[in-house]
């Protein structure tokens, strides 16, 4: 049973791995197209988890969101096919790709091809966004937080610092202590380990 799961997180995620053009947002997206919708390996619920998760590990999300299912599937060979299969063929499909533009890029046929692209991957973005909120936001808080996050991201403030707001606000609010530090107090220290490993692992994050 083993073998047959690490066989089907090699063919999942080698397929990804080539056709996974748009960014983190749309690999993730047709990552849930995968294991949600076709397969059923996660519901949504446990993809948005998954989704917080890697956002506090520094390095790509949809590479380490490969990963994450590959060990939920298969344990720990399974991160491994996971990511190896998820980052191979990308890395051999960019460098054709890089010779490809920096040869044809500036041509009329190059530029509408790129152009060409970007439609398609908004659509995918959007059309996993729509079902991630349909998980996620069940409440007036959730929303709330949402939307005031998202204003707070355009402004310029850093994704941890809005994670960790978040985090803060919804443990004050399910704790219904009166004292409401003593919630901040178990938020907090979780929230800094996480910023702090930013720093200590940025340069070895690159080469993820």
């Amino acid at each position: 049973m083993r073998r047959d799961r690490l066989r089907e997180l090699l063919v999942v995620f080698g397929t990804l791995g080539v056709i996974g053009f748009g960014g983190p947002a749309a690999h993730i997206a047709l990552m849930r197209r995968e294991v949600v919708e076709r397969r059923r390996w996660l519901t949504d619920a446990q993809l948005v988890d998954l989704i917080g998760v890697t956002n506090l590990i520094p390095g790509p999300n949809s590479t380490e969101m490969a990963m994450h299912v590959g060990r939920l599937r298969a344990g720990g060979r399974g991160l491994l096919v996971a990511g190896i299969a998820f980052i191979l063929p990308a890395a051999a499909i960019v460098l054709a790709l890089a010779w490809v533009y920096v040869t044809y890029g500036a041509t009329p046929t190059g530029e509408a091809l790129l152009y060409g692209i970007k439609p398609v991957v908004v659509a995918i973005v959007a059309a996993a966004l729509v079902a991630f909120a349909r998980t996620a936001l069940t409440s007036p808080l959730r929303v709330a937080i949402a939307l005031a996050a998202a204003l707070l991201w355009i402004t310029g403030v850093n994704e941890l610092a809005l994670l960790a707001g978040g985090a803060i606000v919804v443990a004050i609010v399910r704790s219904g202590t009166s004292h409401p530090w003593m919630a901040v107090g178990v938020v907090l220290p979780v929230t800094a380990a996480a910023a702090a490993s930013v720093n200590l692992f940025t340069l070895g994050a690159v080469f993820l």
